[in-house]
């Protein structure tokens, strides 16, 4: 197999949670996906945090909860 290492990391809660480090609260759906991928989250994060409903997440915990809906 080849290709990029960090492609291969899966959307777990731990690895959300690392690409979250640093966000600024409150924020919207928008904001987390621009600042996971400005922080360089494989796709398969941007994925799963793309299924996220469209709302103000108020800390890391409101993100996470709505992470744990959404993620397969």
């Amino acid at each position: 197999m080849s290709g990029d290492r960090a492609e291969w990391i899966e959307a777990s809660p731990a690895a959300v949670v690392d690409y979250l480090e640093g966000i600024s609260y409150p924020c919207s759906k928008a904001e987390i996906l621009h600042h996971v991928a400005r922080r360089g989250a494989p796709q398969t994060v941007i994925d799963a945090l793309e299924r996220l409903p469209e709302e103000q997440y108020y800390d890391l915990a409101h993100v996470m909860d709505r992470f744990s809906g959404v993620s397969p």
